[in-house]
């Protein structure tokens, strides 16, 4: 099957360069300290976070610094196969690959001596399952209150034949390399950068060139949900 059609689309309509429709909440519970949902396609995340708070483990425990820990799970058949395990070594690792993540865009020394737990869970899945998580977990850190350097956002691009393509679906992404950049937009700075599979140095810069502008229109969306979120919030108080 053919990704891209001869009039130059995708299966879904898309061109190469388009964004799947990101529909996105903030405060889905109040149990968390913040929590947040995203879809991105039919990738679907939800994020909660609690803290910042006490640090649980007397071995982690450092005056200095601020723990920052995620758990990734995933919904038995969030991919369409039922899976045995809600947390498999694909999940640790991703979950590792978050935390390092928000590491870098945290303001850590807001928080010394506390910990910040970040649980995410995957509800449905068709590609771009790190930057959806990533994406859901900066709303929930920003409805949490944590101060944050700069917005994180993140975005996949792969390659078909020779044209890049953004956003890839489940069904994309198996006909080439993925790469999936994390951004702090506004600082122009990537926190992270993974690709699936090895991408030839002649088609690599185009690929994350195209996957750091998604990056930026990611951010758009972000931006202008928590701003309509705070609209909300403002109407509500000043009727009270």
């Amino acid at each position: 099957m053919e990704i891209i059609s001869p009039e130059g689309l995708r299966q879904d309509g898309r061109t190469p360069t388009c964004l799947r429709i990101i529909k996105c909440r903030l405060g889905l519970y109040d149990r968390p300290n913040g929590s947040a949902y995203i879809e991105m396609g039919n990738t679907k995340v939800l994020a909660a976070v609690y803290g910042p708070r006490e640090v649980r483990s007397k071995n982690k425990q450092n005056l200095d610094e601020c723990v920052i820990q995620c758990e990734m799970s995933r919904i038995a058949a969030c991919g369409g196969e039922r899976v045995r395990r809600a947390r498999d070594k694909r999940t640790r690792a991703l979950s590792h690959q978050i935390a390092g993540v928000f590491h870098a865009a945290i303001r850590k020394s807001k928080y010394p001596g506390s910990q910040i737990d970040i649980y995410v869970q995957v509800l449905q899945e068709d590609g771009g399952v790190m930057s959806a998580c990533v994406n859901a977990s900066t709303l929930a850190l920003i409805h949490a209150g944590v101060e944050l350097l700069d917005y994180v956002t993140s975005c996949t691009a792969s390659i078909n034949k020779q044209t890049a393509i953004l956003d890839a679906t489940n069904m994309e992404g198996q006909a080439g390399c993925e790469v999936t950049v994390s951004l702090l937009p506004n600082k122009g700075s990537i926190v992270s950068l993974d690709s699936s599979h090895t991408v030839h140095r002649d088609q690599f810069e185009a690929v994350m060139d195209l996957a750091t502008a998604g990056c930026q229109q990611v951010y758009q969306e972000l931006f202008s949900q928590v701003e309509a979120y705070l609209q909300d919030k403002h109407a509500i108080m000043s009727h009270r």
